[in-house]
């Protein structure tokens, strides 16, 4: 468990990002169980870790491939080697094109796309560099930030994948993202995604237009996928560290969030309060509402602490509940409101291999936004 923080070397100075290599490898055995059961291939989401020792950890448990959310990290997990690279984003603009076109001459590279103007850029681009890239169109499944659900246009853009030069289209992409809490276990969430799906899918098939892959992700309702017809594959990105967001609405337990943010405390002035050394620049402003609470992290060592308030460089924790309270110089492990966010502040991270061994690592795709 991570905090076990004795055999975390004192020489490495706070705040750090510290993952626990056993918790990531439980993960991916959990996930690659359930897709198992289901018949789903796995394609690993880097966006999360941004990682490319973390990626080969799920290439060599099996994953199909990897996706990224943007360009850049496409050409950084490049190095990965062979690997099937997923863009799961509307990619615009020339420089974004141009650099996928490049890639995908020597390897597998597809697409999300919800617009004959994003296609019409990735064609043009594969098209000079006499190379093909996959298209996904992707589907509206009710969170309404891209796609279509119109089962006439979700067929008009697969036509269009299908006539561009240099594009093959390769299936449909969706995102649960409007599914937690509750709504993550209801059956009724997926059967009205079923009821915006299933017309979806029967004018494709009627079109002669059938789907090889039906790729759906989203944490918190990632063991539920099984209940979306017609999907057969499943992305995976925040559960394999998980956060807590994820561990707040109940979709993990602790013992599967295996990253934490460790921190000192800097000050124990004032009685029921302690400052820690991660503030915003650490463990990211993002903020956690949940029963009127808001939290921006939950501390291991110390359960009834709350972090209530964060500037740059300081956070400030209300321990008055906690029965033995922190002093200055403790150190203190934080699991994040957002994973993803949080290493994405870090230049590089800390891999526990085992009770003696932390491993320092790069966050590789740190920083890639294009």
């Amino acid at each position: 468990m991570l905090e076990d923080l004795p055999n975390v070397p004192e020489s490495i100075p706070t705040p750090f990002l510290l993952i626990e290599e056993k918790i990531v490898r439980n993960n991916i055995r959990r996930i690659h169980d359930y897709a198992d059961r289901h018949g789903f291939s796995v394609r690993a989401h880097v966006k999360t870790h941004k990682s490319i020792a973390i990626a080969r950890m799920q290439i060599d448990a099996g994953a199909v491939g990897i996706a990224v959310a943007k360009a850049d990290e496409a050409k950084i997990m490049a190095n990965l080697g062979n690997v099937d690279i997923t863009v799961a984003y509307p990619v615009v603009g020339e420089t974004r094109t141009e650099g996928l076109a490049r890639l995908s001459v020597d390897r597998a590279v597809s697409v999300a796309a919800d617009s004959e103007y994003v296609m019409d850029g990735l064609s043009h681009a594969a098209a000079q560099h006499n190379t093909v890239m996959g298209i996904y169109v992707i589907f509206d499944a009710g969170l309404h930030r891209c796609g279509v659900s119109d089962p006439k246009h979700l067929v008009r853009l697969v036509r269009y994948a299908k006539t561009r030069p240099g594009l093959r289209y390769k299936g449909v992409q969706m995102y649960l993202g409007h599914l937690y809490g509750d709504a993550a276990g209801d059956p009724e969430s997926f059967d009205k995604i079923n009821r915006l799906w299933g017309p979806g899918y029967k004018a494709l098939c009627s079109a002669g237009l059938p789907p090889e892959t039906v790729s759906s992700g989203s944490t918190p309702s990632l063991f539920n996928t099984h209940l979306v017809d017609r999907v057969n594959e499943i992305r995976v990105g925040t559960a394999l560290l998980n956060d807590y967001f994820v561990l707040k609405f109940g979709h993990c337990s602790l013992e599967e969030c295996a990253l934490r943010v460790v921190a000192t405390v800097v000050s124990d002035l004032v009685p029921g309060q302690v400052l820690i050394d991660a503030g915003s620049k650490a463990l990211s402003a993002k903020q956690l509402l949940r029963h009127e609470a808001l939290e921006m992290g939950y501390v291991v060592e110390y359960p009834e602490a709350k972090i209530f308030r964060l500037h740059e460089e300081h956070g400030w924790v209300d321990v008055s509940r906690c029965r033995h309270q922190p002093k200055t110089g403790d150190r203190m492990s934080i699991v994040p409101v957002n994973a993803a966010l949080c290493m994405n502040l870090y230049d590089h991270f800390y891999l526990r291999t085992g009770r003696e061994i932390v491993r320092k690592e790069r966050v590789d795709a740190r920083g890639c936004l294009v």
